[in-house]
Parts: C-alpha cells; sequence; structure tokens
C-alpha cells in the first residue's frame, strides 16, 4: 500500500473552515480537501477501558492492523488503524460505527 498520504505534513491553516453544522459533513468537506481517494486513510482513537473496548473496536474494522500504544499510566490506549479507503463517505461511516462505542476518543 502506498503510504504517502500518511507521510505529508499538514498545517491547520491548509485546512478550511466547513461550511455545515453537521459535524460528519463538516468532516467529510475538510478530509476531501486535504486527502486523496482512495488511499490509505489512519483512524486514530483512544481508548479507556482495556481489552473490551479494544474488542469492541474491532468489531468495526475487524480485519485491520491494530498499532496500539498504552499510556504510560495504563489508563488509555492509543489505537492507530491504517486502512485502505475508497473515499470520504466510507471513511465517516467507520466514524459513526466507532461514535457508537462509549470509552473512545476519536481523533
Amino acid at each position: 500500500m502506498d503510504e504517502n498520504n500518511l507521510n505529508h505534513k499538514l498545517d491547520f491553516n491548509d485546512i478550511p473552515e466547513g461550511n455545515n453544522n453537521d459535524i460528519y459533513a463538516n468532516f467529510k468537506e475538510k478530509l476531501e480537501s486535504v486527502q486523496t481517494f482512495p488511499g490509505l486513510y489512519a483512524f486514530k482513537f483512544i481508548l479507556t477501558g482495556g481489552v473490551d473496548k479494544i474488542k469492541e473496536l474491532r468489531t468495526v474494522l475487524p480485519e485491520d492492523e491494530f498499532i496500539e500504544t498504552p499510556s504510560k499510566t495504563g489508563k488509555y490506549v492509543s489505537v492507530t488503524v491504517k486502512k485502505w479507503m475508497q473515499d470520504a463517505d466510507a471513511v465517516v461511516a467507520v466514524y459513526k460505527k466507532v461514535g457508537e462505542i462509549k470509552g473512545v476518543m476519536m481523533l
């Protein structure tokens, strides 16, 4: 897989303001302005609740590689999942499903 989309540097000034009040529509708009599809997308999450939350997250992204980094105190786990996505709608669909899991922060 080509990881070029993951390795470029973005400045917050590169991301335009959204024109939509719907958080997911606004996110999609911004995502399409900075990400090329189809392409490799890096989902990033912070989880509380340990192994159970990781299992729940794996129900949404079952076939994908998880890169897990526990916090120093062990209270949180940072998870990065790299997945080939066809378009911004597919990315938004994943975030909507993950948004239903309590104890997961989406970055």
